[in-house]
């Protein structure tokens, strides 16, 4: 019966996948939001962030050439790093700065800002090259701990599904991954 009331402390290990964001996304490497879409005609309406103005196209070419979006909490929490770190990393130029909600695409402060799936990849790629503590005499990374491969990366934001299998600690560790098109 103390099972029952004990929590188990692997299982916050395990992370979902982080949902990103259901109106705003960039297509053609700006970001957008859809205002509104109609599936039987095949039109949408969407307002371009970046050059200020709603624009009307195919819903079929919106969902195919769309790319989703991620505000920079979701980002953290994919990362498992905090707020002031990526802001160190933005300061120093190793990761590129999200693109505002605003006109012209420029961060605010109040407003969200956003990372696209690219970009997610190239701040996992930047992140894996920082060394941590004192430099190795061979000159070798030593690579922080908790940065994603670029497996777990696809399935924490739905691209891929991981199989965890439970090791006799408790600890959940990936073993199989599902490519999903």
């Amino acid at each position: 019966m103390d099972n029952e009331s004990r929590k188990d402390q692997s299982q916050d290990n395990w992370k979902q996948s982080i949902k990103p964001s259901s109106r705003i996304f960039f297509f053609n490497k700006e970001l957008v939001r859809l205002i509104h879409f109609n599936r039987a005609n095949d039109i949408c309406e969407i307002y371009n962030f970046i050059k200020d103005k709603e624009q009307t196209l195919l819903y079929s070419d919106f969902k195919k050439h769309r790319k989703r979006a991620y505000t920079v909490k979701n980002t953290i929490k994919i990362f498992g790093r905090s707020r002031i770190q990526l802001e160190r990393w933005i300061t120093k130029g190793l990761v590129d700065p999200p693109t505002g909600a605003v006109v012209g695409g420029k961060r605010i402060f109040g407003e969200y800002a956003y990372y696209s799936e690219e970009d997610l990849f190239t701040i996992r790629s930047s992140i894996a090259t920082i060394s941590r503590g004192r430099p190795r005499r061979d000159g070798r990374i030593n690579a922080s701990k908790n940065i994603p491969t670029e497996k777990e990366l696809r399935s924490l934001i739905g691209d891929a599904i991981m199989l965890y299998t439970r090791t006799k600690d408790g600890e959940y560790i990936p073993v199989w991954a599902e490519e999903t098109w």
